[in-house]
């Protein structure tokens, strides 16, 4: 047996690292997620405590795109389609001790000077 026919039939190292570099990478498919898949992944994951990976799965969502979206909404705190809430709002009587005084000044010169809470009585 010859050493050229020897050295034919192997692949060095050097020769398998050029081969994965020329080849094209595959590039992911990334599908759009609808906002009602969105709003029912995270009522279920969040409000029902079921796991990520059993509804992702149900939903036809990728694992780690529900993971993302989650993230996301926990970040940002995403409103989806959300009631809005009725609050009360109280009314506080404010101490007669404390004052605050309002200046206008144009050019270092005071033009206009007044008590802020005064002026909101006088308005009333």
């Amino acid at each position: 047996m010859n050493s050229s026919e020897s050295v034919i039939g192997v692949k060095t190292r050097s020769m398998n690292v050029c081969e994965r570099v020329l080849q094209p990478r595959i590039k992911r498919d990334y599908c759009h997620i609808s906002k009602e898949k969105k709003a029912q992944l995270i009522q279920t994951v969040l409000k029902q405590k079921c796991k990520i990976k059993k509804i992702a799965k149900d939903l036809n969502i990728n694992y780690a795109t529900a993971k993302t979206i989650l993230h996301c909404f926990k970040k940002k705190q995403i409103a989806f389609d959300a009631d809005p809430e009725i609050k009360r709002v109280s009314i506080g009587s404010m101490k007669e001790g404390s004052k605050l005084w309002v200046q206008i000044k144009v050019n270092d010169q005071i033009i206009n000077h007044y008590e802020y809470f005064d002026e909101i009585k006088r308005i009333q």
